[in-house]
């Protein structure tokens, strides 16, 4: 693991997610013919079974910062469950209350005081002003239109406190069936557009053999360079934004896209 930019922790880093009690098989989570993918169960992709190097340092972070945390978009916990084994406090928010349901069970009865869930609807969801110690949201932003993205960012701004980090991770351009589509983001970008990665009719894309239905309708792949431009524009300090490897050995560097952000005190 790279050394993150803004890691202060006294945990050290590989204890946080080796010693988590994390199962390597859990029968609570769907069954799944992809190695290293959980198959969500609204419709929108799968949740990885690893952590890449952004929700790794979340993780860190969150783990000693002595603030509740929030995971939004957490789908069935995993980031959050290794904050909770660390001794940190979470509020784990998703779309889909089958998620939280299964979250819920898979964290040990010891610690889960120190667990909150909350069905949440980005951008729609609200939370009080400076509640949160760090949020992270990983690989979700993309299943949202452009101006929904800023929206939800700039409550991010508003939910954390004053010096709390902000982690978002989002699936790029040259991964999934809309890699398809990565020539003419390249297009878009040099040409100057606000959200080159989009696709209206993302279930064009997919394989004949795919449930259309079980695919969202549209896809909004992010770079690094959208999630500086976003997240400065919510009034963060940029610390970091880079392209990421995925969690499953042997992905592309450029997998992912993620940025770390803080709100100076």
């Amino acid at each position: 693991m790279g050394t993150p930019t803004f890691a202060m922790v006294s945990v050290p880093l590989t204890s946080v997610w080796q010693n988590s009690g994390m199962p390597t098989s859990d029968p609570l989570l769907p069954s799944s013919t992809v190695p290293g993918l959980i198959p969500t169960l609204n419709h929108t992709g799968w949740m990885t079974e690893g952590l890449d190097e952004i929700s790794k340092s979340f993780v860190a972070y969150a783990s000693s910062c002595g603030e509740e945390c929030l995971d939004i978009g957490c789908a069935y916990g995993v980031a959050t469950l290794p904050v909770l084994a660390a001794g940190g406090r979470v509020l784990a928010a998703d779309i889909e209350p089958k998620h939280l349901e299964i979250l819920r069970e898979r964290v040990p009865v010891e610690q889960r005081s120190r667990l909150r869930t909350q069905v949440a609807t980005m951008p729609d969801v609200k939370f009080p002003a400076a509640s949160f110690g760090a949020i992270l949201c990983a690989r979700a932003l993309h299943f949202l239109r452009g101006g929904d993205i800023g929206i939800t960012v700039l409550r991010m701004f508003e939910w954390l406190k004053p010096g709390g980090r902000i982690c978002l991770v989002a699936d790029g351009p040259y991964t999934g069936p809309w890699y398809k589509h990565a020539a003419e983001y390249e297009r878009r970008k040099a040409a100057g557009c606000p959200w080159p990665g989009y696709v209206e009719d993302y279930r064009s894309l997919l394989p004949a053999s795919a449930n259309p239905a079980d695919h969202p309708s549209f896809i909004n792949p992010l770079d690094p360079d959208i999630l500086r431009r976003v997240v400065s524009a919510a009034g963060f300090e940029v610390l970091e934004a880079r392209w990421l490897a995925g969690a499953m050995p042997k992905s592309p560097a450029n997998t992912h896209a993620g940025v770390v952000g803080e709100k100076r005190r």
